[in-house]
């Protein structure tokens, strides 16, 4: 079996030639899933990433989060980790993609602005992303275990990655830390 890495890069590179109209088709069928899912129609918090690399685009669950009544948050790194120190995510309050609403973070990724922190409950949903899953829900992340450090810390909360068909493979390399999700949903299906 190809590494870890091997498999991330692979992906990765089908990920990015993904057509840019395919892609914002895709990533509004998943979110119309994603809508429908229990754990999520039962969130009053909903963490969202801010999509980079032709990610899933799940910001549009945004604002219909907003109009149901619940709050949005994004991610935010607030140590990186150095050597073999591990890096801490929190998650800020997001209220939309204003000019001084978000700015470039760690890793250059967007970030909220907001001083307001999740504190989570068993009624938060976390919408991951991801590199590559499986249908057993196995998942490579961008290999920081940012997510995976998180959830340790947090296991009351719901997950659901989102990705598309072509990130989801048969078999992949997974270790004992490796957190998987409630749910993968892809554009064709949800495994559980």
């Amino acid at each position: 079996m190809a590494t870890k890495k091997e498999i991330r890069k692979a992906v990765l590179a089908e990920r990015r030639a993904l057509d840019e109209e395919a892609a914002a088709l895709a990533s509004q069928v998943i979110c119309r899933k994603i809508m429908e899912i229990d754990v999520y129609e039962e969130a009053s918090d909903i963490c969202l990433y801010i999509p980079i690399n032709n990610e899933v685009d799940v910001l549009l669950l945004a604002e219909e989060a907003g109009m149901q009544g619940k709050r949005v948050w994004v991610p935010k790194v607030i140590d990186k980790g150095e050597k073999d120190a591990a890096g801490k995510m929190v998650f800020n309050r997001y209220e939309g993609p204003g000019a001084d609403s978000t700015a470039a973070g760690a890793f250059n990724i967007t970030e909220s602005t907001s001083e307001e922190v999740l504190k989570p409950h068993s009624r938060t949903v976390i919408i991951m992303p991801g590199v590559v899953f499986t249908p057993w829900r196995d998942r490579i992340g961008y290999g920081g275990g940012f997510y995976d450090r998180f959830l340790e810390e947090h296991p009351e909360v719901s997950t659901i990655a989102a990705c598309y068909d072509l990130q989801v493979v048969d078999e992949i390399p997974v270790e004992d830390f490796d957190k998987k999700p409630d749910f993968v949903v892809s554009e064709t299906s949800i495994y559980r």
